[in-house]
């Protein structure tokens, strides 16, 4: 199923899906900073809806301090049975705009993702990154 219009409201609705298995993939644009509240509480609420799907929420790598804090955010939301990977491609600008990168964390990934993050991760940095900042970091906490 695809939803179309605010996710943050919508996804009331569709969950939990029938069968009962679905990816949701929550990528707001950030541009209001009250994305990543919003993204908190949309997670704790569909866990509570479906707690055996598997969400995966993009975001930017900025300088703003909700971007800075909001992998710690997502990980106290659900203890273990998540994954979390980011891709720097440079040094956060001098100025404090614009991104440096993205982060994606899943919570119940499949369990393949891991190993297959692990082998594309390296290859991602050394085709997009754009000076000696650019790395990779992946954690996860399984079940």
């Amino acid at each position: 199923m695809i939803y179309e219009g605010d996710g943050f409201d919508g996804i009331k609705a569709i969950l939990p899906p029938s069968p009962r298995r679905a990816l949701v993939l929550i990528d707001p644009s950030y541009e209001d900073k009250r994305d990543y509240a919003r993204t908190l509480t949309c997670l704790e609420e569909s866990l509570k809806r479906f707690a055996t799907g598997t969400y995966a929420v993009w975001y930017p790598l900025v300088t703003r301090p909700e971007s800075q804090r909001f992998a710690e955010q997502l990980k106290a939301i659900q203890p273990s049975g998540w994954l979390h990977a980011s891709l720097t491609v440079k040094a956060p600008p001098a100025d404090g705009f614009g991104i440096f990168g993205s982060g994606m964390f899943i919570l119940n990934p499949p369990y393949k993702l891991v190993a297959e993050l692990k082998a594309a991760l390296p290859l991602l940095v050394d085709a997009l990154g754009e000076d000696q900042n650019a790395s990779f970091k992946l954690e996860h906490r399984a079940d």
